[in-house]
């Protein structure tokens, strides 16, 4: 509760100040002793989703250790021009990544999606309106709470504690899959001689 609590207040903090989300949609400044160094624009973006043009942002944060050891860490902001359905699309597209054990978490006291491909990679993402969010930890070690709590406090996740969208959340709704599985199929057209009350 503590840390959620942190989470609010910088919220707090940010709203009170009049700041919106920044201009280039990712944190261009130093967090916690890990160094901005570089943003970039993406317009080939990691979850395409049909009919939901989309533009990626990335940040990357450093950390120099002993000799010429450096931690990396990353920020990827996906804005898609429609939030609906976003967080059902999202789950089902990280959950089938290969490589990845896909599992729910809760950081800073928002839940998140987490990506485990073993130690070199450990990722963590959520959906916040027509936002994805997406980090990335230094290899071999955990999230640094300092970009984690920036980020959450910036873009609140829609997830609930299983994963899924909240019922009030902008990126709430079904996704084409499961849209698709849920209609009902169409009867096969009857031909015009078989049909009922046809002339003889």
């Amino acid at each position: 509760m503590k840390r959620r609590t942190v989470s609010l207040l910088i919220a707090l903090l940010l709203c009170a100040c009049g700041s919106e989300l920044p201009a280039r949609y990712v944190i261009e400044r130093d967090l916690d002793g890990f160094a901005y160094r570089r943003y970039q624009k993406t317009l080939g973006v990691e979850i395409a989703i049909e009919g939901n043009e989309a533009v990626g942002h990335t940040a990357t944060y450093l950390r120099r250790g002993a000799g010429d050891q450096v931690a990396v860490a990353t920020a990827f902001v996906t804005v898609y021009s429609s939030a609906r359905a976003l967080a059902a699309e999202g789950r089902e597209r990280l959950s089938a990544l290969d490589g990845y054990r896909f599992s729910i978490g809760e950081v800073s006291g928002e839940n998140v999606w987490q990506l485990d491909g073993g130690e070199s990679e450990r990722w963590i993402a959520w959906v916040s309106g027509k936002h994805l969010i997406k980090l990335g930890a230094p290899e071999g070690e955990p999230l640094p709470e300092a970009i984690s709590d920036a980020y959450l406090a910036l873009y609140p996740s829609d997830l609930d504690e299983h994963g899924r969208a909240l019922p009030d959340a902008p990126s709430a709704g079904k996704s084409r899959a499961e849209r698709a599985e849920h209609e009902p199929e169409s009867e096969p057209e009857v031909p015009a001689s078989l049909r009922e009350n046809a002339p003889r």
